[in-house]
């Protein structure tokens, strides 16, 4: 169990607000396969240890930090994965917080005749579900703010001019990693006026996030690319904004500012688990100030703008040493929870 343990907490910044869960698969004292979960709405632990042992899973003891899930979510219920392959003891660490879903996948396995055990959880196993815990009480979308700054500090110049701050590999990576794990992307007005940003995201998976543009007094260009080109896309306004109205609008928020934690609630209602919000500098600090972000992805270049116009011009550092791939430096983190 420590080393399921050990497994889980590799999923760190991918999974929430999925749990992270580690899996190890003993059969007559012998690993024959581990997993972890990886990422967000990718295969669960249980799955990916079983595909490492293949046929020797059967007749096997599985060991898992939390309960192989009962139902069927972005993927199959573990439980039924678990009885397929064939395993003989499912030994567990933690029950599921969620109450919706607790208790379902052991009842599964002992339906089909396999022994379950529940085992203790130290204090290392235990911490693995704190975040997902906290999740669950808030019943809104977990929240990754992604931005990019220089040395200096700056998200932009004086002029407003922000393109571009990071590298291409580090604008490729959130492209295809932060906007392929997203249920939605969220934006101010003034981003969609200033560059006209897609919002697409660009892996080999090719999903379509729903895209949120958080407005205020001003109207948005008609042809603004998000409004033509067909894709999911919601307007989020406060109460008295004059622009349009329908399904396409969300309401939530009272003079002239959507209230972040409205705004999140009503996406939540439509079935969004996780949002990334891109900017702009206003819209993140609102976010910020209502305690609404739980994961933030900063990228640092090394360049300085100081007093430049346009970003092109900023002072580049020289042999600057990054922990990264690329030029970029980046920074992930949680935030701590109300």
């Amino acid at each position: 169990m420590r080393r399921a343990a050990a497994l889980a907490a590799r999923g760190g910044f991918r999974v929430l607000p999925n749990p992270a869960v580690g899996c190890v698969l003993l059969r007559r004292g012998r690993n024959v396969g581990e997993g972890w979960h990886a990422a967000w709405g990718g295969p669960h632990a249980e799955a990916e240890a079983l595909r490492e042992a293949g046929v020797s899973a059967r007749g096997a003891t599985a060991y898992v930090t939390l309960e192989p899930c009962g139902h069927h979510g972005k993927t199959p219920p573990c439980a039924d994965t678990l009885a397929r392959a064939g395993v003989a003891e499912v030994v567990y660490a933690e029950t599921d917080p969620n109450p919706s879903t607790s208790g379902r996948g052991p009842a599964a396995l002992r339906a089909a005749g396999i022994r379950v055990r529940r085992a203790h959880a130290d204090a290392a196993t235990r911490a693995l579900l704190a975040r997902y815990r906290a999740h669950l009480r808030r019943r809104r979308p977990w929240v990754i703010a992604k931005w990019a700054m220089t040395l200096d500090g700056r998200q932009a110049t004086d002029a407003g001019d922000s393109r571009w701050i990071s590298g291409a590999s580090s604008r490729a990576w959130a492209h295809a990693q932060l906007r392929a794990r997203v249920d939605a992307i969220v934006v101010g007005a003034g981003t969609v006026r200033a560059d006209d940003p897609a919002l697409t995201d660009r892996s080999p998976a090719g999903r379509r996030p729903l895209r949120v543009v958080v407005c205020g007094r001003g109207a948005l260009p008609r042809r603004a690319r998000l409004l033509r080109d067909g894709g999911p896309t919601l307007l989020a306004a406060p109460d008295g904004w004059r622009g349009a109205s329908g399904p396409g609008v969300l309401r939530c928020g009272r003079g002239p500012r959507v209230a972040p934690i409205r705004l999140l609630r009503s996406l939540y209602r439509r079935g969004i688990r996780r949002v990334l919000l891109e900017g702009g500098r206003s819209l993140l600090d609102s976010f910020l100030a209502a305690r609404a972000v739980d994961q933030i992805a900063v990228f640092v270049a090394p360049k300085l703008a100081g007093s430049a116009s346009r970003m092109a011009a900023a002072r580049r550092a020289a042999e600057a040493e990054v922990l990264t791939d690329g030029e970029d430096l980046l920074v992930e983190a949680f935030l701590s929870p109300r």
